[in-house]
């Protein structure tokens, strides 16, 4: 069986982009509130992506169909968790949120099972598990005993929804039909910007008076995560299936660490490293055995 390299390098693109939108929302947040730092990404990647859709000749959507598709994909993959995503940032640690973002692979492996009716073998629930024992372990017993903590139970809740709301879009991109890959990010930005516009339509209004950092943050987010990362989630999911794509949650904390060590001359504890081994050995045990032909 030929290894689909292109694939593994759009999985690599994505673990640095996404990987790094958390920091991003972090600054962006400084200068702008959650809905308009969520309103703000998507609009602007609707914008970069739909010019880009049109000059490569694919054009934005034009049915119904298409439509009906890349709108509920827009508000349930792509708007509303982002925006919840930014609410429960804003009053729980990001140690906290990741347990909760780092169930979506085990979500995307049971809808798997149960709506697209794929084969599913023990090896991946293993290993699937495994990785989401390593990203608890990351996150720390601090982070693990403020789960359930009182006054963060709807921070959570949302955390939790955020999940869902991302696995979510991975099946739904797999069961939509074929679109071209500009023109269906296009649309799907488009819809999740027009959903966001009558609560964060003052994110307009803000810009004008932000400081630069955010605003600059801001901007970097709806290029890169928003825009390029989910043309190319598009396009993995549709060559590679959504579990396929869902281990891009488990490597984002291993980049996370390689940034700080490397990057941010952050130590690199034993903690750390047991974490990683255990994350990075569930991913190698979810790998089905490749069949001789």
């Amino acid at each position: 069986m030929k290894t689909d390299w292109l694939s593994y390098a759009f999985v690599a693109f994505l673990i640095v982009a996404w990987g790094s939108a958390f920091g991003l929302t972090t600054v962006a947040l400084e200068g702008f509130s959650a809905v308009e730092t969520s309103f703000g990404r998507t609009a602007l990647a609707a914008v970069v992506v739909a010019a880009v859709a049109i000059i490569s000749g694919q054009g934005v959507p034009n049915t119904l169909l298409e439509w009906r598709w890349l709108s509920i994909l827009g508000v349930v993959g792509l708007a509303a968790p982002v925006t919840l995503l930014s609410w429960a940032q804003l009053s729980i640690p990001s140690s906290v949120a990741s347990i909760f973002i780092s169930s979506v692979p085990l979500f995307v492996l049971l809808a798997s099972r149960v709506i697209l009716h794929e084969p599913v073998s023990r090896r991946k629930w293993v290993g699937f598990a495994i990785g989401f024992t390593g990203l608890v372990w990351l996150a720390g017993p601090s982070a693990i005993s403020q789960v359930g903590a009182e006054g963060q139970t709807i921070a959570q809740l949302a955390c939790l929804l955020v999940a869902i709301g991302y696995a979510s879009g991975g099946i739904i991109i797999k069961l939509m039909p074929s679109i071209p890959p500009f023109r269906a990010t296009a649309g799907t930005m488009i819809s999740g910007a027009v959903f966001l516009l009558p609560f964060g339509y003052s994110a307009f209004e803000t810009a004008l008076g932000a400081p630069t950092v955010p605003l600059i943050a801001l901007i970097a987010l709806g290029i890169l995560p928003s825009g390029i990362g989910q043309n190319i989630r598009y396009i993995v999911v549709k060559r590679k299936g959504p579990v396929f794509m869902s281990v891009v949650g488990f490597l984002l904390p291993v980049w996370a660490g390689f940034v700080g060590f490397f990057i941010l001359d952050e130590p690199l504890t034993l903690h750390t490293v047991s974490a990683y081994a255990i994350i990075l050995g569930g991913l190698l045990i979810s790998r089905d055995r490749v069949k001789k032909v």
